[in-house]
């Protein structure tokens, strides 16, 4: 395998290599295995188009990445694109704001029953600010979150350790020290434990921050849990915060509070919205939203900014590229009055419960769990060589392993993508790295 993966990814490999030197790339030392070096690289692409992408050996893929699930429509949309090239010719400068980023702004807080929303450029941004603005408005400086959510790239929120007694986040990363964790209670997702801290530490906790379907765990979705932690901050005046980067406007337009029918404080949202362009989204009620600018006010009469405003700045937040392809997407979206989401999320259910009942008869170990158009394949032990085999075989699914459709998955190319997984496991145990049911 790491013969063919070096002949077939050879321009690949021989790019990441002249440039290693200069080109810093976390993603090209990911999992590094000395008996695998020669298969540890990111695949180099330069096209893309509906559910597939190219890599500079011109070598074909289904692409169940997509961007990190940043593209819902598919790659290279015509209806994004010319709003994308239609704005160029207008302006992609920053500094005044973009007409577009009050409209855009305003619709968002229709589609997911917020009150306010400010814009930012990321996720991590977007879970910062949430933070900061919940601490500001309580008054209080502890954070409770959980084991196996990903919230960006936040230093108060890299960890995979706690203190057993103190349950404070303790350091495992390098760079992230002690002191930035000390404000951060850590928890497994779900636990009575959790709830039990929360009521009996009210009077020290600003916020709850949870990733209410765990994308590193799409079947886990403790709805119950989601409604006590609910109940508990709604008593106490803890901020409860969503972080719905990844499941907002995936799920359903109002995401997983809609789903669930919960409505958080503060809810941040990313990806899918940008139609593939960087941005980061702070949504919730008025009550921390206006910690941002004061509050609301008008002109001609005596009102001023009644709240008081913490700090919050970015060059690129309102970047009239990223509100032109948000405010098309949001449009698409809801010209379909999220039919367009549900069929997505029937097509990966069924693509799933296929998948499964074939990988039940034939390879019991292997699975793979979803929700919504998010899916992971569940591969224990040597299982995991069915990455390699898929990228062999035309399918891209990033080191990261999140997986998902899109509406440019076609049934046609969701068959090629069934086809392509079981000619994959039919190799790997031709190859005796795995072994059929007996």
């Amino acid at each position: 395998m790491i013969h063919k993966l070096s002949q077939k990814n050879s321009l690949t490999k021989k790019h990441t290599q002249n440039y290693r030197k200069h080109f810093a790339l976390n993603r090209n030392a990911a999992g590094f295995n000395i008996k695998k070096k020669e298969l540890i690289y990111t695949l180099v692409s330069d096209k893309s188009d509906g559910a597939f992408i190219w890599d500079i050996d011109d070598n074909k893929y289904i692409d169940l990445t997509m961007g990190f699930g940043s593209i819902l429509f598919g790659h290279n949309y015509l209806p994004i694109r010319k709003e994308i090239e239609n704005q160029l010719t207008k302006s992609w400068s920053v500094g005044p704001i973009s007409p577009l980023a009050g409209i855009l702004a305003e619709k968002i807080t229709l589609a997911t029953n917020t009150e306010r929303v400010a814009f930012f450029n990321s996720g991590t941004e977007a879970i910062m600010v949430s933070l900061r603005i919940a601490k500001a408005v309580t008054k209080k400086k502890y954070v409770v979150f959980f084991k196996g959510a990903y919230h960006g790239t936040f230093d108060p929120l890299l960890t995979l350790r706690r203190d057993q007694q103190t349950n404070i986040a303790r350091e495992s990363i390098p760079g992230i020290t002690q002191s930035i964790l000390n404000e951060s209670y850590f928890f497994d997702y779900g636990s009575e434990e959790s709830l039990d801290f929360i009521k009996i530490n009210k009077n020290n906790i600003a916020a709850v921050l949870v990733e209410p379907v765990q994308s590193r765990n799409p079947s886990f979705q403790p709805i119950a849990f989601l409604k006590e932690i609910r109940s508990i901050t709604e008593q106490n005046d803890i901020a409860l915060i969503f972080d719905e980067v990844i499941t907002g406007f995936r799920i359903d337009i109002g995401g997983c509070q809609k789903q669930f029918n919960i409505q958080a404080d503060i809810v941040t949202y990313g990806k899918v919205i940008g139609g593939g362009l960087p941005i980061g989204i702070v949504a919730g009620k008025s009550k921390f939203l206006d910690a941002i600018d004061g509050g609301f006010w008008q002109y001609g009469d005596q009102s001023v900014p009644e709240a008081k405003s913490t700090f919050v700045a970015g060059t690129f937040c309102h970047h009239p590229l990223a509100m032109a392809t948000s405010l098309k997407t949001l449009e698409i979206l809801d010209a379909t009055n999220g039919e367009l989401l549900k069929e997505i999320n029937i097509k990966t259910s069924n693509f799933c419960k296929k998948m499964n009942a074939f990988f039940a008869e034939n390879f019991p170990k292997l699975s793979i769990v979803h929700f919504g158009s998010l899916f992971r394949f569940i591969t224990p032990g040597k299982y995991t060589e069915l990455y390699n085999q898929l990228l062999l075989n035309g399918v891209y699914i990033w080191e990261g392993k999140n997986c998902f459709l899109s509406a440019a998955h076609t049934d046609e190319v969701i068959a090629l993508l069934e086809d392509k997984i079981k000619l994959s496991c039919k190799q790997l145990v031709e190859n005796g790295i795995i072994k059929t049911q007996v």
